[in-house]
């Protein structure tokens, strides 16, 4: 077995999906990946879903900021007719020009049968944007949203456990190689609240432009009570659940207005939103301009932010940090 390289600090970890990571009932489709992941390298990692594009497609410069965050990266695709999905064909697009520099990468694939026509595929488009692909990869039996919790449940904990300490074994050496860089704020650690938090960030991150997401469904995802989660989401993060919502659809609703011709009815819609007036109000009362004018805007070469201002901040960067206790926003 590979052991891990020492690491002073926990990496970072990326995971780029064309499957989300939970099914439409808050259950986890792939339980043993993200626990392995965290317990291995000792933080938990970052699941980034891609496509599908017409309906929630993360914006490209999310995917290129996490990307460039992150010290190590996983690719999750399902295969079919001996191909990986167009989702994370596109996202690779997305990722060219440095964010995935010299940074190990693990592929795993969903599918009937193991298939190394599309994984070397994989292999060659990486090694072409200067990646590492480690040695090792995984193939998870079946198709995730029609396999039954046993077909889950098959791959062998010590096969994913390995391939974890593999990548990790390649991030150590990496980092070890790369230029010395400021050390980042790292999460608070062996937080068992703090996880559940992260889990419930992660999910609503997974969920947010479904309109059909609740505080309820939220709370489940963090196995706590919605009174509970509410004090304690607002505690942890500074943000109340609903604040966050609606800042990661304004985010998103933002990207599409710049990068997309989709009507603004259909924008409304696709960041969840059932009631176009409400979208309406609350893009202007975000970015100070209604969504048309925002965008006419961007297009004369503006990119307005909500003070008026240019706008230059990452979006992939407004995201809840986590807090020790009692250090939430007061407001």
């Amino acid at each position: 077995m590979v052991q891990p390289f020492a690491l002073t600090i926990p990496p970072a970890i990326l995971i780029v999906s064309d499957t989300p990571e939970y099914s439409s009932d808050g259950t986890q489709l792939f339980p043993g990946l993200r626990t392995t992941i965290g317990t291995v390298a000792g933080r938990r990692p970052e699941w980034l879903r891609v496509g599908p594009a017409g309906r929630d497609a993360v914006p490209r410069e999310l995917l290129r900021a996490s990307a460039a965050r992150a010290h190590a990266l996983v690719l999750l695709t399902a295969v079919r007719n001996n191909s990986c999905s167009g989702e994370i064909k596109l996202a690779l697009d997305h990722l060219d020009g440095g964010p995935v520099r010299r940074k190990p990468v693990g592929l795993v694939s969903v599918s009937a049968a193991r298939d190394t026509h599309a994984v070397d595929h994989l292999r060659i488009v990486l090694a072409a944007l200067d990646a590492v692909v480690i040695p090792s990869a995984l193939t998870v039996p079946g198709y995730p949203a029609a396999a039954s919790p046993e077909t889950r449940a098959q791959t062998p904990h010590g096969t994913l456990s390995g391939f974890v300490e593999e990548l990790l074994w390649f991030t150590g050496r990496l980092r070890a190689d790369a230029p010395s860089a400021p050390t980042p704020v790292e999460r608070p650690g062996d937080d068992p609240v703090a996880d559940q938090v992260d889990t419930a960030v992660a999910f609503i991150r997974e969920r947010f432009a479904d309109n059909e997401l609740t505080l309820g469904l939220a709370a489940r995802a963090a196995h706590m009570s919605k009174y509970h989660f509410s004090r304690t989401f607002k505690k942890r993060t500074g943000h109340r659940f609903i604040d966050f919502v609606t800042e990661l659809r304004m985010e998103l609703a933002r990207a599409l207005l710049m990068e997309s011709s989709l009507p603004v009815a259909d924008i409304c819609v696709k960041v969840g939103y059932r009631d176009l007036s409400h979208f309406q109000r609350t893009f202007k009362a975000t970015y100070s301009l209604s969504p048309s004018v925002f965008r006419s805007a961007a297009q004369a070469g503006f990119t307005p932010s909500g003070t008026g201002a240019v706008e230059t901040t990452d979006i992939a960067a407004r995201q809840p940090v986590l807090c020790a206790p009692g250090e939430g926003s007061r407001h």
